[in-house]
């Protein structure tokens, strides 16, 4: 097993919690869960999901900067 992909086992475990999903709201269907994200960040490190969290972070930041400049009174 590499260091940072998920072995079969946890994609099997993944896949195995969506019947509770599906308990907790019963109008999703398993087919439904798009599961492609949460296997995107499992493969990445931890260091890898922080980076991408303060990269989000400061866009965010950035887009109510440009918001407050937009709608500043001159």
């Amino acid at each position: 097993m590499s260091g940072n992909m998920p072995s079969n086992n946890d994609n099997n475990a993944i896949r195995n919690t969506s019947p509770v999903c599906r308990a907790a709201s019963p109008e999703v269907e398993v087919s439904d869960i798009d599961l492609s994200l949460l296997e995107d960040s499992l493969s990445q490190t931890p260091w890898e999901r922080m980076l991408a969290n303060d990269d989000a972070l400061n866009f965010s930041e950035s887009l109510v900067a440009a918001m407050e400049k937009r709608n500043a009174k001159s």
